[in-house]
């Protein structure tokens, strides 16, 4: 490993294990089973995963981690701050994550909009005249996320916005117009590589054109041919992921050397999180851990 990728620390999340925090998405591994795959295969840090998964009492947490080899890395927080009605409760939901990630000792808070049926029924899709936040609304989630980036920066957090397929924040236009209005100094980027391209963007070209906002990396990588059948067919994100849409990293078409080459010559140091979103029928018998193994084998020969 070379000098300028050597503070660069590779860790996975439970959604690698089709464990996700939408209601019926799949069966849900028991979490110690996740765990031990994720320390066998060499992974040394996991993501939280969704609230209550694993252990939100902080001393269990830090007994579980410690006895597989395993950092906490961060946690996804999606969170709906422009509506008005319900803003109270997800700040509480953000903070009550950042508490546990503080706790943990980890680095950062991986905020991303929660969407709604509507957008996730689009996803990969968006048109012009489509839904979209209003001025109103764009303020306020804007403002709601500085307020939880500061209020995380208090507990020695930095936080990551995540752009994401099947919410408000996920075309290049949208994810543009959130670093846009958000404190570049409270809310950095987390470059999830395979929401980007879903979306229609372009992970490397984000990379490359404000590397020091980027705060966190996951690398997702996507099959051509059934993203492409996904869009066509009309599919929502959910049934996309059930389509095995997402690949393992290096057997898609995005340039993952690329934005690893583009990471390391920046001095980016932080976590790259593998991520294949999968979701795993009842009683398929399917496991996860051979294509977190083909991720974790691409990456470190890249490293």
């Amino acid at each position: 490993m070379t000098d300028n990728t050597s503070d660069m620390k590779l860790g996975t999340a439970p959604i690698s294990w089709g464990v996700c925090e939408l209601p019926d998405w799949g069966e849900v591994l028991p979490y110690a089973r996740v765990l031990d795959e994720m320390s066998d295969l060499g992974y040394t840090g996991t993501e939280l995963g969704p609230w209550g998964y694993l252990p939100q009492d902080p001393a269990k947490l830090g007994r579980e981690l410690h006895a597989h080899e395993l950092a906490l890395a961060g946690a996804f927080c999606p969170v709906t701050l422009h509506d008005p009605s319900r803003y109270q409760d997800q700040l509480r939901y953000a903070m009550d994550t950042a508490r546990l990630l503080s706790d943990l000792g980890a680095p950062v808070l991986v905020l991303a909009e929660a969407g709604d049926a509507g957008r996730e029924g689009i996803a990969g899709r968006v048109r012009l005249d489509d839904a979209h936040f209003s001025e109103s609304e764009w303020t306020r989630f804007a403002e709601g996320a500085n307020e939880i980036a500061r209020r995380a920066k208090a507990l020695g957090l930095e936080t990551a916005f995540h752009p994401h397929a099947g919410t408000y924040v996920e075309t290049p236009g949208e994810i543009d117009e959130l670093l846009r209005r958000t404190d570049p100094s409270l809310v950095g980027l987390c470059l999830d590589t395979g929401h980007i391209a879903y979306g229609g963007g372009d992970p490397l070209a984000l990379a490359r054109r404000d590397p020091k906002r980027v705060r966190h990396v996951h690398l997702k990588d996507i099959y051509r041919d059934r993203y492409e059948r996904a869009l066509s067919r009309k599919l929502d994100f959910t049934a996309a992921v059930g389509e095995d849409v997402f690949a393992p990293v290096g057997d898609g078409f995005i340039d993952m050397k690329g934005v690893l080459r583009s990471l390391r010559d920046s001095g980016y140091q932080g976590w790259l999180i593998v991520e294949q979103d999968i979701r795993i029928a009842p009683r398929s018998g399917r496991e996860p851990k051979l294509d977190a193994a083909k991720s974790y084998a691409f990456i470190t020969r890249q490293l």
